[in-house]
């Protein structure tokens, strides 16, 4: 069971309750005299590397450390987790391979402290690293962070795109748990939070109001718990190379094939039921206005324009898509469906479907 708090000053209570005396602080220092002494490990990439984490490893081992406290975005978290894999597996070279084999009497305290609202990964037992630009998930309850502080104040720095292409992440992190084929009872709970959090409170957030700070970055940590049961689908594993490809930011990339893989959802019938639940939770008249309303919100964050694909960019694409996560898609997915979807979501919208798109989602958001 996790450890949850709501504010920075409760890390000194946390390390205490978790015998932690001489933590190392992965990504960036808080203003806090606790970890004033504290040596720092910010040697990562913004997607991270495994090679990132043997670093990590030994600075840890030179600093003769015995704990982690991971406060920073999503890079952060899976540098620090995958750090943690490495400090603790018997077999390092087996996490080139995916493999986490950590013996049961092995233990190395894990506090996490996000500081964008976002990816979640703050409730998850997974990190993700990449190989050689391939995406790799190292996945194991050991990595599941012992307690984490969601403090909101820490929010109130990041640049809007950063606030933006984050709480994307979260909105597809439930959305596509929603509808994921492994859902639960207590996964969707999470999840409907999780969307509809990042929903409604969307507006309030790009403009500072602090009660819509402490709603999304809860919300993120839904997204987190919900996926935590589920796992994620095709527009994650396709979103991977996105990102180490055109530098697209990972919520943004996993955005843009959302539209074109819900559309495919509301016309197979085996998952009529999840998508009309879906379409009921976010109150919308028909099946058709989810994609819609999901594409109004992306033109009214005026993110930087997609790159142009040829068909030759997209083949590229195909040979790095996550399969683990694929197979975790609702309906099954072909290599020829997944250059439609790429070729369906980087393909400009007419001016009208935007126009009906953004009209869409400013009436849900209220936004006259």
């Amino acid at each position: 069971m996790q450890i949850l708090r709501q504010s920075l000053s409760s890390l000194p209570e946390l390390l205490t309750a978790l015998s932690v005396t001489r933590p190392l602080l992965v990504g960036r220092m808080p203003d806090t005299p606790v970890l004033s002494q504290a040596p720092v490990f910010h040697g990562y990439h913004e997607n991270p590397d495994l090679s990132d984490c043997t670093a990590l490893m030994d600075m840890f081992r030179a600093e003769n450390c015995d704990g982690l406290i991971a406060i920073g975005g999503g890079s952060c978290m899976d540098t620090a987790k995958a750090g943690k894999a490495m400090l603790l597996t018997e077999d390092p070279t087996a996490l080139y391979e995916g493999a986490v084999q950590i013996a049961q009497d092995r233990s190395l305290p894990l506090i996490a402290v996000p500081t964008t609202a976002g990816t979640g990964s703050e409730a998850t037992q997974t990190a993700v690293v990449y190989v050689e630009n391939c995406k790799l998930s190292l996945s194991h309850p050991a990595l599941l962070p012992d307690a984490v502080i969601l403090d909101p104040t820490v929010l109130r720095t990041l640049p809007p795109v950063q606030k933006k292409v984050c709480a994307l992440d979260a909105l597809c992190q439930g959305i596509e748990s929603f509808w994921c084929q492994g859902a639960t009872a207590e996964s969707r709970r999470h999840a409907s939070v999780a969307i509809l959090s990042v929903l409604e409170q969307f507006p309030a957030y790009l403009s500072g109001d602090p009660d819509a700070e402490r709603f999304m970055l809860r919300a993120a940590y839904e997204s987190g718990k919900a996926i935590q049961i589920t796992r994620t689908t095709a527009a994650h594993a396709m979103s991977y190379i996105l990102t180490k490809t055109y530098g697209l930011p990972h919520g943004y990339a996993c955005s843009i094939t959302l539209p074109a893989l819900w559309r495919r959802l509301n016309h197979y019938t085996p998952c009529r039921q999840r998508m009309e639940d879906l379409q009921m939770l976010l109150g919308l008249k028909s099946a058709d206005d989810g994609p819609l309303l999901f594409e109004g919100l992306l033109a009214w964050l005026a993110l930087p324009a997609r790159p142009v694909l040829s068909d030759a960019d997209i083949r590229a694409l195909l040979s790095c898509i996550n399969l683990q996560r694929l197979q975790n898609h609702p309906q099954p997915l072909t290599m020829d469906d997944c250059f439609s979807v790429y070729r369906e979501a980087f393909t400009p919208d007419t001016k009208d479907h935007t126009a009906d798109a953004v009209q869409l989602w400013r009436e849900y958001a209220g936004l006259y």
